[in-house]
């Protein structure tokens, strides 16, 4: 549904038990519309470390159920503020082969983001996966860390603002 004046959401919020498929699901949507479409994604996490073996992460679940044909691997880019992912067919070189299919940023490197927001000027869609800490274990200034990043990713292509949802998931 559109919001009350009429625009479409661009912050969708989903939460339900742990096991629900909220992760595979949007994940595999990612895939799917990079496969389709070439739309490429960005997987936000909140500390760069996190970001470290990120296309097994997010990858090796979906891959075994709906895409035995791709494998995917991600290269560190920036100095490591942020990995590029790319999706590879099994019958292409894995080390080097595969199209860039999106990239793995984290919320502390804000500012470095919004210094290099042309390199994400290709992104449609972005996922923050448990966005709510079972820990209360955040970033300072998390929120405004990710507006930050949506507004540095959601700006190009000739255009001061486009259209790029973000879906924040997690357990209650």
């Amino acid at each position: 549904l559109l919001d009350i004046d009429g625009k479409k959401h661009e912050i969708y919020i989903c939460t339900t038990n742990r096991t629900g498929g909220k992760t595979t699901y949007f994940n595999r949507l990612c895939v799917n519309r990079f496969i389709e479409k070439r739309e490429k994604f960005c997987l936000i996490f909140r500390y760069n470390y996190e970001i470290d073996n990120i296309a097994d992460k997010f990858f090796k679940d979906i891959g075994n159920l709906f895409f035995p044909d791709y494998t995917m691997r991600s290269e560190r880019r920036g100095n490591g503020i942020f990995h590029e992912l790319f999706l590879v067919r099994k019958t292409d070189d894995e080390k080097y082969g595969g199209f860039s299919c999106g990239y793995a940023i984290s919320l502390n490197t804000a500012d470095q983001i919004k210094k290099n927001s042309h390199l994400f000027s290709d992104v449609q869609r972005m996922i923050f996966d448990e966005f709510q800490s079972e820990t209360n274990h955040y970033c300072s200034d998390e929120i405004k860390k990710l507006l930050s990043v949506h507004t540095s990713i959601a700006r190009g292509n000739g255009e001061q603002i486009r259209y790029v949802p973000v879906y924040m998931l997690s357990n209650p």
